[in-house]
């Protein structure tokens, strides 16, 4: 998969993840939870560090 910018894929990611936290919330395995949770946490910085510029264009 290509993407045309950072903050596009970054997208990308989190939409992914949050799909992968519905899964582990069925599996109920709290450690599993905890590393999702983790991972939307940096994507989540990722996608604040991005220049607003760069957002705004991609909305």
């Amino acid at each position: 998969m290509m993407f045309d910018s950072k903050d596009v894929a970054l997208d990308a990611l989190a939409a992914q993840c949050l799909r992968v936290r519905e899964l582990v919330d069925t599996v109920g395995d709290p450690l599993m939870r905890a590393v999702i949770d983790l991972l939307l946490l940096e994507v989540a910085r990722a996608l604040a560090e991005t220049s607003p510029q760069e957002r705004a264009g991609g909305a």
